[in-house]
């Protein structure tokens, strides 16, 4: 019984030992995981172009490229402009456009399974996910309504 007892307080012993080791190695200047997450560097691309009106009842599209790099992350797009000219010069600035994301490869670009919405002009993100890898990528912008004229859009792509 005597023998015993010495394994207890040993164990004891050796229990608080631990528990004041992690309460030292949790104290003091110690940096928070908050702190150590990744800081990676998001760029704004500010891309701009014009989508032809139909020709021959076909909707057309056009795209730009962006380049993601520090090995992906989160993408949001935002169509913060898109304004039709139709008859005589008018413009109508509340037209529905496609968004898509894509790979882009030479002159091309393929959009990406399940990347795609209709939006109109705003301020806030219409698209946004994650993009697994660095690289580059292109945002697509197409016709989705049959419209009259040509369409001159901007998009902003955040992304790291």
């Amino acid at each position: 019984m005597v023998e015993g007892l010495s394994i207890m307080r040993v164990a004891r012993v050796f229990l608080w030992l631990c528990v004041g080791l992690l309460a030292v190695g949790c104290s003091g200047n110690s940096t928070s995981p908050s702190a150590l997450a990744s800081t990676a560097t998001v760029s704004n691309d500010v891309l701009s172009g014009t989508v032809p009106a139909p020709v021959g009842g076909v909707l057309q599209s056009a795209f730009n490229m962006f380049t993601v790099g520090q090995g992906g992350g989160s993408v949001s797009v935002t169509l913060t402009s898109a304004i039709e000219t139709i008859n005589a010069g008018a413009l109508l600035p509340t037209v529905t456009m496609g968004l898509a994301v894509g790979n882009a490869s030479g002159s091309t670009c393929t959009p990406i399974a399940n990347t795609f919405t209709t939006a109109q002009a705003g301020s806030t993100p219409q698209l946004t996910g994650t993009l697994g890898a660095n690289g580059t990528y292109c945002v697509i912008v197409s016709d989705v309504t049959t419209q009259l004229g040509p369409v001159a859009y901007s998009v902003v792509v955040s992304h790291p």
